[in-house]
């Protein structure tokens, strides 16, 4: 238990720490914090502090001199942020460092909570889930409780408390077999080995305390529209899709899909040999087949129509109270350590043109502020690939790979070899995501052979990137880890997994790019801290990019200090500055021209309909 030791050298002590609150009507933050329960992992003592009657909060312990300890901390900030305690500095958040052992093993539905991970530690003094359903049904008020205030009895006072304490008691024993986990699974041994690892846990877990505040601060939108919309889009709703529907012909009269219909549209856009199809021997309709080919345009109408169809309400733009939308970021929520919030409540993750319900509250404006073309950047950067390098700083990578190719003149750009660019975007992502040379050969119709020569001649002209990513991937197979600059790591117990379908699969294709993601999302995370320690309101955050809301009268200087400070965490993290691109929200988002149309098609189509509702049904 040497690393053990070395942390309780570092604190006065260290606490394990939970929090029962009830949500705000987002379900998201806390709208009113119930109690806090803390155990002192080494002696075992219990604190308790009730607060769902006060209106003054003193800091339970000096935050700067102890260790907490949390399972899924953001939780606990949101807590400590509502009673005005602030972000504690020194975060261990369980959750994150079990993930960041065992996502790959363990998936689905409840794979990580705390009590399957105690599970997995052999911990049986614990409650089950019943249980633990009971009492948050007593703190909420649900089902049989739903008709009680939420003055709380002295008996279930006692009782809440008693239920907190136990899922501290539970995680304190959690957090040393996952002290001792980490020490055998890293082969730590020297006081630096304990040192480098501390931080690392330590700046993911204040990194959770930064996604706490964002969520808090949630995406201001525009409430009177999402309301108009909400209340008149079934009215409008058939209409406007038969309107689209006159373009492409595949909906019958009654919006029935007709495969017929269907099979002739791919035909009529040169997709006839190359789209395949299902037993049936109609083309086949599947969702990624029709997003991979949005730049064809019927089949971007196509699915427009399938994705207003579906489309019952905002369910992404649903606002608390203070006309702000929210949900969980879900920071580390894939295998890479990249977010992953709810695709069916938060923004970013709805249709682009829905992007226009997002609108910066008086006084303020925002700024999208995104990493251009991240993933050759990383490349280059890691690996010290100079010709990687001069490709991202370009500004263009696949017209300045045509030109090593010498394929275009030195003064080709997008515009004059559209072609020659689709082609080395194609070879560029086979590349990097391992894809083989039939799959390029049919994406390219030529021949294999050309494909291969082509795929060759790509890997020969950026071989030092290629040969430093195969030596990363050989390092971490023989330690059974690959690992990022900062810690995150995808442990690997195998190279295959199998499907749902039960198929087995190999893995190596996925491992090529996830240094490149996850040092995506060491990047983000890094911009996420600065960003917030330089008192930024951060109020989205999107794969590679940052939604600020900043007062109209420091709007410009502060949106270029935000921007110099991303530069910068992308040189921290990757050796290599990443260029920032900025888009300025002064009032609604507008959109790129094809996805506005549809925004401003359903406005219309909703304005015209109050319009006649109105003549019809005067107030």
């Amino acid at each position: 238990m040497k690393f053990l030791n070395y942390i309780k050298n570092q604190y006065e002590r260290i606490l394990s720490v939970d929090s029962e609150f009830r949500f705000d009507t987002t379900k998201t933050i806390p709208e009113k914090v119930v109690c806090f329960c803390y155990t002192d992992v080494i002696t075992g003592s219990k604190f308790e502090f009730w607060e769902d009657d006060k209106s003054n909060f003193t800091p339970h312990f000096d935050y700067d001199k102890v260790l907490l300890v949390s399972y899924n901390a953001t939780a606990e900030f949101g807590s400590y942020l509502n009673i005005l305690h602030g972000r504690p500095i020194n975060m261990w958040d369980s959750m994150v460092e079990t993930a960041r052992l065992y996502k790959p093993m363990r998936s689905g539905k409840g794979a990580l909570t705390l009590l399957t991970t105690a599970e997995k530690y052999g911990i049986e003094d614990r409650l089950t889930e019943v249980e633990k359903a009971e009492n948050i049904d007593l703190i909420l008020r649900r089902n049989k409780f739903s008709e009680l205030p939420f003055d709380y009895t002295l008996a279930e006072q006692k009782q809440i408390l008693e239920y907190c304490l136990s899922d501290t008691e539970v995680l304190r024993q959690v957090f040393i077999k996952q002290v001792q986990d980490i020490e055998d699974k890293l082969n730590l041994k020297t006081d630096e080995d304990f040192d480098k690892e501390l931080w690392q846990i330590l700046n993911r877990g204040y990194a959770q305390g930064c996604v706490s505040l964002a969520e808090r601060n949630g995406i201001p939108v525009d409430t009177r529209l999402i309301y108009k919309f909400n209340k008149y889009w079934p009215n409008v709703k058939d209409d406007l899709v038969r309107k689209i529907n006159k373009d492409i012909d595949v909906f019958t009269d009654d919006l029935k899909f007709n495969h017929k219909k269907f099979n002739e549209l791919i035909i009529k856009n040169g997709l006839g040999d190359r789209w395949p199809r299902m037993k049936s021997g109609n083309y086949t309709t599947n969702k990624t087949k029709l997003q991979d080919n949005l730049h064809i345009e019927d089949i971007a109408k196509l699915n427009e129509i399938r994705t207003l169809q579906n489309l019952t309400k905002l369910t992404s733009y649903t606002p608390g109270f203070d006309g702000r939308v929210r949900t969980s970021f879900n920071m580390f929520g894939t295998i890479t350590g990249r977010a992953s919030p709810s695709s069916s409540r938060y923004p970013f993750s709805a249709s682009k043109w829905a992007r226009n319900f997002i609108k910066p509250a008086l006084g303020s404006w925002l700024v999208y502020l995104d990493y251009a073309s991240q993933e050759p950047a990383i490349m280059g950067y890691l690996s010290g690939d100079q010709n990687k390098i001069r490709a991202y700083q370009s500004q263009d990578i696949y017209i300045h790979t045509a030109k090593l190719f010498n394929m275009v003149p030195d003064n080709a750009t997008k515009q004059s070899h559209p072609e020659e660019r689709g082609i080395f975007k194609v070879i560029d992502l086979a590349n990097n995501f391992g894809q083989g040379p039939d799959a390029v050969a049919k994406s390219l119709k030529c021949s294999r052979s050309h494909a291969k020569f082509l795929m060759n001649k790509y890997r020969d002209i950026f071989k030092v990137y290629f040969e430093w990513l195969n030596g990363f991937l050989e390092a971490g197979l023989s330690k059974g880890y690959l690992t990022t600059k900062y810690g995150w790591q995808r442990h690997i117990r195998d190279l295959w997994k199998f499907n749902k379908d039960g198929k087995k699969i190999d893995i190596r294709r996925s491992l090529m790019n996830w240094p490149i993601q996850s040092h995506g999302a060491e990047i983000l995370r890094k911009a996420l801290i600065d960003l917030t320690d330089e008192n930024f309101k951060v109020c989205g955050l999107v794969h590679d990019a940052v939604l600020l809301e900043i007062p109209v009268p420091d709007f410009n200087k502060r949106k270029n200090e935000a921007k110099q400070i991303m530069v910068n965490a992308s040189i921290e993290v990757v050796g290599g500055p990443i260029r920032v691109d900025e888009e300025v929200i002064k009032s609604n988002y507008v959109q790129e021209p094809q996805f506005q149309k549809t925004f401003d098609e359903i406005m219309e189509e909703i304005n015209t309909y109050t319009q006649n509702e109105s003549n019809v049904h005067p107030e």
